[in-house]
């Protein structure tokens, strides 16, 4: 806790004030160094402390947000005489342990001779201390041979772990060859391509054959095989599970961008061969591995079938892993024994349900001592969400696929702080009214299975209300007014006042036209309850006069994606692609078959339109009627993107009933509120 956990200024402070014991109760190494017979040691670590402010020169970063707080650093450097503290002490352990922070001061100060000095003089020759590699490493990049210094970086690399990610940073990767000349030996050859290895984003199975050659049983080897797998999971999956998500790393000769579906297509073909050539090659050498290193690549073998949909034969691997493998291998081999559960059991069975709870179960409980497999679970919940999916049950598919996204490190801020969109997005995008039944009846199950209880926690909605929202914007999507009705009228009618963005885009009167009204004419005070606006359309049906026909054609315009009431649609509303497309998909195609087509070409609003105009015996009706069956044809055109090309070859035609607009109608009062010059000349 003192050396690596505690600030410098706190240590120094409590030590001037003669307040350690006070500042650190208990702590029995600060009792021991305030010990007589170790004052030495207690110098020593004052010392250590003052100089991890490094070359900031006359402050502590602890206190720069303290005005009183400037101390004054002079005696730090200038006035400590390195060299000879080095000589006077007498304790070889404290001898060493000065000459460290001597050469790291002296590093820091650019002084390269006196590092290399002090590593020649007090480290060059012991190997049995946790400072050699580190002074090494100091001393490695004082050295101007570059060959050289990688070679020596290269030890440092093999024998310590805490510097291993400082080392790839000042490797030069230009100088293999030369780098290789310097080893002495086959281990040596091994670490230096092992490094090589370790940032090469492209594929290297060639690499991997190099250093099992040389040693085979190199500390790299394992990482170095499920770095390979991990590439190929990033390339095939990642257009696969996500919603045409580009993996991690892209090369140049690939464009994602131009032709996503070439792109997918020929990068899998090209990405399954690359994978069976590097399964093979596993298999090749399992049989002269053993012990731990056997198992770990036993346990890509089985993953890299069921990335190709070999399911038996990973099936077949899987069960040659050993019972005694590591923590880390088991918790893969019960991955694996999910994905074949998933790919071949009847999911809807509870015993097998409950039995891919205890595989994820077990998974869950290892992450929670080592977060960094949280992008396991992430690809896991993925994988089932999807496979579910296929076999059709969309509760459980989408209970998983929020698991995923919770996994996914807080990649989608709406899981951090989960909201009412991020309960239902999924449902949103998939589900029937008959899905939403099963899920609102899951909601409210009070004697959940294993896996039940599993798959809704973090992610069902607290809020069964939630769920019958959608259900009945689902219902009204598809022309079932009744349904939506009595779903609706099921809610509590302030809901739409106190939930989501409901009381912000639903809060216009729907039954005038956005269209028509300039920026003055609209008002925002609009109480809009989705229990009687549906009641009214019911009603409006039943009556079915010209005027009631004008109505529902009005309403049926502003529920679309150009009206004033989209939100009785939609929940989401962008003129290109939003977050939710981002975290959901893209959901235009759906969109398009909201209401027959309504949501963004108007069919529903112009077929009432055209039932009015036929019915009314009112002049100024059937001139509304008119125009906005102009309005509707014109967006209706325009509903996709046109290129020039196109427009030039199928150039919107206005119609006769503008013409109408402007010949029979052009006495009445609506003709003389929206006559305006731009939409004349659609006809002249």
């Amino acid at each position: 806790m003192i050396l690596y956990e505690t600030d410098s200024e706190q240590f120094q402070t409590a030590f001037e004030n003669k307040t350690l014991k006070n500042a650190f109760p208990k702590n029995t190494f600060v009792e021991a160094l305030l010990l007589s017979k170790n004052k030495a040691f207690l110098n020593y670590i004052l010392l250590a402390k003052k100089l991890e402010y490094g070359n900031v020169e006359y402050t502590k970063w602890e206190s720069w947000d303290q005005v009183d707080s400037n101390y004054k650093n002079d005696d730090l450097v200038d006035t400590f005489d390195f060299e000879k503290k080095i000589r006077s002490t007498k304790d070889s352990f404290l001898k060493q342990r000065y000459a460290f922070l001597a050469l790291r001061y002296y590093f820091y100060a650019q002084q390269k001779q006196n590092v290399i000095e002090l590593y020649n003089t007090y480290f060059a020759s012991e190997s049995n201390t946790i400072l050699k590699p580190w002074a090494l490493y100091y001393n490695a990049l004082c050295i101007d041979n570059k060959p050289l210094q990688n070679y020596l970086l290269s030890k440092v690399f093999n024998t310590c772990e805490e510097k291993s990610f400082a080392v790839l940073r000042h490797y030069n990767w230009k100088l293999t060859a030369e780098t290789l000349a310097l080893a002495q030996n086959d281990e040596e050859r091994s670490v230096i391509l092992s490094i090589e290895s370790l940032r090469n984003p492209a594929p290297d199975l060639k690499a991997i054959k190099e250093i099992y050659e040389l040693s085979p049983n190199s500390l790299f080897l394992s990482f170095l095989i499920g770095r390979e797998v991990n590439k190929l999971e990033d390339w095939i999956f990642t257009p696969q599970y996500t919603n045409d998500g580009t993996p991690s790393v892209v090369f140049s000769s690939t464009d994602w961008y131009e032709n996503y579906a070439t792109a997918k297509e020929e990068n899998f073909n090209k990405d399954i061969l690359y994978l069976r050539e590097l399964e093979y090659y596993l298999i090749s050498i399992r049989e002269q591995t053993s012990g731990e290193q056997k198992d770990y690549i036993t346990t890509a073998i089985a993953q890299l079938c069921f990335i190709d949909d070999q399911i038996d034969e990973g099936k077949k691997y899987t069960d040659l892993i050993s019972d005694k493998a590591n923590a880390s291998i088991q918790m893969q081999k019960n991955i694996q024994l999910a994905l074949v559960s998933l790919k071949q059991d009847d999911l809807k069975n509870e015993n097998v349900q409950n039995q891919l709870y205890k595989y994820f179960d077990s998974v869950e409980n290892l992450v929670e001592t080592d977060h960094g497999l949280f992008k396991n679970l992430y690809s896991l919940y993925r994988i089932a969400s999807d496979d579910f999916h296929k076999k059709g049950d969309i509760v459980v598919a989408g209970l998983l696929s929020m698991k995923s996204d919770i996994k996914n490190e807080g990649e989608y801020s709406a899981y951090n702080n989960p909201y009412f969109f991020s309960y239902i997005g999924y449902f949103d995008r998939n589900a029937s009214v008959k899905d939403m039944d099963l899920l609102i009846a899951l909601q409210e199950k009070s004697n959940k299975t294993p896996f039940e209880k599993y798959i809704c926690s973090g992610t069902i909605a607290p809020n069964v209300n939630y769920y019958k929202d959608l259900k009945g914007t689902i219902a009204f999507r598809n022309n079932n007014l009744e349904l939506a009705y009595e779903t609706f009228a099921s809610m509590p009618q302030d809901f739409w006042e106190k939930n989501y963005e409901y009381k912000n885009y639903l809060n216009e009167n729907p039954f005038t036209p956005k269209i028509l009204q300039n920026d003055k004419e609209r008002k925002f005070d609009y109480r809009f309850n989705k229990t009687d606006f549906i009641a009214k359309l019911i009603q409006l049906k039943k009556q079915n006069t010209a005027s009631d026909n004008l109505q529902l054609a009005h309403a049926y315009f502003n529920v679309s994606y150009l009206g004033n009431s989209w939100m009785m649609t939609a929940y989401d509303w962008s003129s290109g692609g939003s977050y939710t497309d981002y975290v959901y998909g893209d959901n235009t195609e759906n969109e398009k078959k909201y209401q027959n087509g309504n949501y963004y070409n108007l069919k529903m609003a112009k077929m009432y339109y055209e039932k009015a105009l036929k019915m009314s015996k009112n002049s100024n009706e059937k001139a509304m009627a008119s125009l906005m069956i102009f309005e509707c044809n014109y967006y209706n055109h325009y509903a996709e993107l046109i290129t020039a090309e196109e427009e030039a070859k199928n150039p919107f035609k206005a119609g006769k009933e503008l013409v109408n607009f402007y010949s029979i109608y052009k006495t009445t009062p609506t003709f003389k509120k929206y006559n305006c010059p731009l939409l004349s000349s659609f006809i002249n």
